[in-house]
Order: structure tokens, then sequence, then C-alpha cells
């Protein structure tokens, strides 16, 4: 296995997460932001996002 596919195998997990948390943080504002913005709908698409990709995400190992 090459540096770069290790790198990616570990680098993965932060980017899947980074939805989850988009997800949450636009629930957050969709309660209390007064700004004009479909925050449930980035919501939405934040946590579609996230459970797509953590089947993937999950499966990765490192071999040895």
């Amino acid at each position: 296995m090459s540096e770069v596919e290790i790198l990616f195998i570990q680098v993965n997990p932060f980017a899947f997460v980074s939805h989850f948390f988009g997800g949450l943080w636009a629930l957050i504002q969709a309660k209390y932001s007064t700004i004009e913005f479909a925050f449930l709908g980035y919501a939405i698409v934040c946590f579609n996002q996230y459970f797509k990709m953590k089947p993937e995400v999950t499966a990765l190992e490192v071999s040895e």
C-alpha cells in the first residue's frame, strides 16, 4: 500500500465527520439564526452525505 493510499485512509474520516457537524450546525442555525437561509435543507444535505459516506469510510483499513 502506498503512502498516498495510507494518508487517504487516515484523513477520510475527518472529511466524512465534517458533514455531521455541518448538519448539526445547520440545525442550530435553523432554530436561532435571524439570517434568511434554508438551514433545514442544508442540514438534510449534510446528513444525507454523512450517512452515504459512513459505510464506505468505516470499511477502510490500512493493511499491513
